[in-house]
């Protein structure tokens, strides 16, 4: 995988230009925003070694006839299990050795955990390891934990990722920067580890929740309550870019991505989180549940539907009919 250190600097500076236009930062405000632009402007000389040093062990790899695969990789490197061994992933940044090694502890009989101790690093491993839900206390170095939320809630490619603030910051000013940087949600220190674990467990269910209101054939996306908007748009698009090519059995995976402009990684990451499901099952159920509206309309034969839907074989349409509603196209009503 190709991290991409200076699309990242340059989101941060972008967001923090945008900040600095408004006129209701408090004076609080404008200090944070003055040492994040400072903070900012080192970045770059602080990722082009990691750059490098990631390069060189992908270079290496293949010189050697290595394999670079992308789960083998991350596992490799960061120790995480893969998803088969059926606990999600969280992601936690604490910079306190003490609260974080105990947090870890607690929740790792239920989750996957992985922790980091500044805002950079909670970056890096949001991107590449796509975890399901995000941890992180406020003041982290490096980047604070709101500044983390803010660029990962602003991109296409990681707004579907839950984020939790952890904060001693307990005054009204300070909350509401937190919720408006896009977190899921906001917990003061010191708090009841209880609180925060149900916490975690409600916004994870809260998305299956969404998944399976998404994978019911009669189903709007505009009757879904997503918390941030872009996972909205993302779906949206995705959808009318496969009802257009409804009747192109060769439509591919990699057409889609192109229509999409994101990358094969990046639209499995968010397609999975958001459905449950790869690339390939969700333009099958797209087909599908237009194949089923067709079918209750009692116009057209089975056949003809097959081939609206782009499948080139009714035999086959008809399996993945029944396999996907429990029913042959025959017997729709």
């Amino acid at each position: 995988m190709a991290y991409d250190f200076q699309s990242l600097v340059t989101q941060l500076k972008e967001l923090l230009d945008e900040l600095e236009r408004q006129e209701t930062l408090s004076e609080q405000g404008k200090k944070l925003l003055t040492n994040a632009k400072s903070n900012a402007d080192n970045l770059s000389a602080l990722f082009t070694p990691l750059a490098n040093v990631h390069n060189a062990d992908v270079h290496e790899k293949r010189k050697w006839g290595g394999s670079v695969d992308t789960s083998d990789r991350l596992q490799e490197d960061t120790g995480v299990p893969s998803k088969s061994h059926g606990k999600e992933l969280l992601l936690l940044a604490e910079s306190n050795d003490d609260t974080r090694i105990s947090l870890m502890k607690r929740l790792a009989s239920e989750y996957r955990v992985i922790s980091v101790t500044n805002g950079i690093q909670a970056l890096e491993r949001a991107k590449a390891l796509n975890p399901d839900i995000i941890v992180s206390d406020i003041l982290i170095p490096a980047l604070r934990g709101d500044q983390v939320c803010r660029i990962l809630k602003s991109s296409m490619e990681t707004s579907h990722i839950p984020v939790i603030l952890l904060t001693a910051l307990r005054t009204k000013e300070d909350i509401i920067l937190g919720l408006e940087a896009g977190a899921d949600d906001y917990i003061t220190k010191p708090f009841d580890f209880t609180v925060l674990k149900t916490r975690i467990r409600n916004i994870l269910n809260n998305r299956e929740k969404l998944r399976k209101m998404l994978l019911a054939s009669e189903a709007e996306t505009d009757n879904m309550n997503y918390t941030n908007q872009l996972d909205k748009v993302f779906l949206d698009k995705a959808i009318l870019i496969i009802e257009k090519e409804l009747t192109t059995p060769e439509f591919s995976i990699n057409d889609f991505c192109r229509a999409l402009g994101m990358s094969r990684t990046s639209v499995y990451n968010k397609i999975k989180t958001l459905t449950n499901q790869g690339p390939n099952d969700f333009i099958r159920m797209i087909r599908l549940n237009k194949a089923r509206k067709i079918l209750k309309s009692k116009k057209y034969p089975i056949a003809e539907v097959a081939w609206m839907v782009g499948f080139s074989d009714p035999k086959y349409f008809s399996t993945c009919f029944k396999k996907q509603f429990g029913t042959s196209p025959s017997k729709t009503d």
